[in-house]
């Protein structure tokens, strides 16, 4: 009512509830740009995971040649590689929730300050369940972005990976 009067008499007049719903949008808007360069990360972790096994598969050839000439089944060859990209996406995430935690621990104190959000008030704010969620997701897209290197180690023919150097 205060705020439409001083509106009706030509002056400009701003509530802490649109101060609130200004700087939500405008936190809002930077999670939308924040998840955008999460899913690019997620798509050159996903080609980084596939080159990676890739030349894991090149390098090591004779040694797959050898373990399936011993009698190693295809299938434990394509688990081998499976649990070595679940591997990679674990130790990844678990490298980037560290940074991530380190540098938002640093942070928080200095961005409640410039936005003046108030003692306790925290913009980064990590929560273990989504912590653990996303750490159970890397994992699972690390292994499908294994699943062709995978497929390819288990099909080599014991005799041929031998010859190879």
């Amino acid at each position: 009512e205060v705020k439409q009067r001083i509106e009706d008499a030509g002056f400009v007049a701003q509530t802490a509830e649109d101060f609130q719903e200004m700087i939500f949008t405008m936190v809002n808007f930077l999670q939308y740009i924040v998840v955008g360069f999460g899913i690019l990360a997620l798509i050159a972790s996903v080609f980084g995971i596939i080159n990676t096994q890739y030349i894991s598969v090149l390098e090591r050839t004779q040694q797959i040649g050898l373990m399936k000439a011993l009698g190693m089944r295809s299938a434990h060859v394509s688990k081998l590689f499976r649990y070595q990209a679940a591997w990679i996406g674990l130790l990844g995430g678990m490298i980037g929730v560290a940074l991530a935690f380190g540098v938002g621990t640093i942070l928080n104190p200095w961005i409640t300050e410039a936005l003046k959000l108030g003692e306790g008030n925290y913009l980064l704010v990590f929560e273990p369940l989504s912590i653990v969620i996303l750490l159970v997701a890397l994992v699972v897209i690390a292994i499908v972005a294994g699943y062709f290197p995978a497929r390819k180690a288990a099909k080599l023919d014991p005799s041929e990976a031998l010859r190879t150097e």
